[in-house]
């Protein structure tokens, strides 16, 4: 009886065994394929600040977001951003942009923000990169081509931004009497065709200035916004102008004239230490922190992705990162590009992903908006604004407003 029992066991032992070699083993864990995207900036030069800035945020992002990475077919992809200097000067653009194509061999450039455009896309196109940038006067209608320049995408477009912006400003102030606008005479150009033709249909009631380079005296265009009755002047994107103005108008007991400019704040304390705190209180500029949105809804999966990403930043420089101007670039460029690549159902076709890319609706940590401007820029490649704006209360970045941008024709 025993001997049975001993030789049943060693069958039932043998067949599991038998039955353990036969399964299937689990397979090895595939290693994500790494796909370079290049980030060119201004990383020296009077914009430094800003690039320099943004690129810790920007890193960590990154990281972040190749914790989980991205699938195409059965294969996970993560990015790595190749960083280089553009000096924000058009020989600078063309450089960086040779460099970032035919030494580092990448087919994407992301986040573009300085005013290179057209030696940078001079360089992309022909090589079919694709460009994701902002608009300006050199990429408004009937500037851009959509035919000579197929790979190019306004991930942000900054004249219907401003347009939204001070849109914006009508709805948070809804007695103002007139909306001063300045400009730096380098920034003239077809582009203001466009926006004050917006903002007359609008009804927006404003007066316009333009200043030269160079300029640290703006007392007399205070006067003459004052003599104009204008009592909010924002200013399109020179932010060391603004910080004058502000402190000048102050100065000259034009205390009630609201200031604000294009472009993010850095840290309140930066201009509180130019302009004095009183002169710095309610200064006004964009703002791009998503989890303060009112009207533009954010996936919360990428808003806790920012969170981390600005933990990590902080982590690494060994004290708190606040700046949040970054966060519409870079990282809404990424996922369109990552979920415009899930399309299409390639990594490398820039072809496919371009024919993703157009007309495509995409959710970013700058909202969820469906690409547009078939009519307007001649391809559906312009993707939406919160439009939102922040104001300085004592030395934080507080929500002001929002008016989020229309679909353009």
């Amino acid at each position: 009886m025993k001997k049975w029992y001993s030789i049943a066991t060693i069958i039932v032992i043998t067949v599991m065994m038998l039955g353990i070699a036969a399964a299937p083993r689990p397979a090895h864990a595939v290693e994500p394929i790494v796909i370079k995207v290049g980030y060119t900036t201004a990383m020296s030069g009077p914009a430094a600040a800003w690039g320099q800035t943004e690129r810790l945020f920007f890193e960590s992002f990154v990281e972040v977001f190749n914790k989980k990475g991205f699938k195409v077919g059965d294969q996970t992809y993560n990015f790595k951003m190749v960083v280089v200097d553009n000096k924000n000067s058009p020989e600078g653009g063309a450089a960086a942009a040779k460099q970032l194509v035919y030494g580092d061999k990448v087919k994407f450039i992301i986040g573009l923000w300085t005013w290179n455009f057209p030696s940078i896309a001079a360089v992309t196109n022909p090589a079919k990169v694709i460009l994701m940038t902002r608009t300006g006067n050199e990429a408004v209608p009937g500037i851009y081509d959509p035919k000579k320049m197929p790979y190019v995408v306004f991930g942000n477009p900054s004249e219907e931004e401003f347009i939204s912006d001070c849109l914006a400003l009508v709805e948070a102030f809804p007695k103002y009497k007139k909306l001063g606008i300045l400009e730096c005479t380098l920034g003239k150009g077809p582009g203001w065709d466009y926006v004050l033709a917006a903002l007359d249909k609008a009804g927006v009631r404003y007066h316009m200035e333009f200043f030269p380079p160079g300029t640290q005296d703006f007392t007399p265009y205070i006067t003459r916004y004052a003599e104009a009755g204008c009592d909010i002047v924002f200013v399109a994107g020179w932010v060391g102008e603004a910080m004058a103005f502000a402190k000048q108008r102050w100065e000259m007991g034009y205390k009630d004239m609201k200031v604000g400019h294009t472009g993010p704040l850095i840290t309140p304390l930066a201009y509180i230490g130019v302009c004095g705190k009183e002169a710095a209180q309610g200064l006004i500029a964009e703002y791009c922190a998503p989890w303060d949105f009112k009207k533009t809804k954010v996936k919360s999966k990428y808003i806790k992705m920012c969170r981390e990403a600005m933990k990590m930043a902080s982590e690494k420089q060994g004290r708190p990162y606040t700046y949040t101007g970054g966060i519409g670039w870079f990282p809404s460029h990424l996922l369109i590009l990552a979920q415009a690549m899930e399309k299409a159902g390639t990594v490398d076709d820039t072809d496919a992903i371009m024919e993703a890319i157009r007309g495509g609706t995409f959710s970013t940590t700058a909202g969820t908006w469906t690409m547009s401007g078939a009519k307007t820029y001649g391809s559906p490649v312009v993707f939406g604004t919160p439009g939102a704006l922040s104001t300085i209360k004592g030395d934080k970045e507080v929500y002001l407003a929002e008016y989020p941008m229309e679909p353009l024709p």
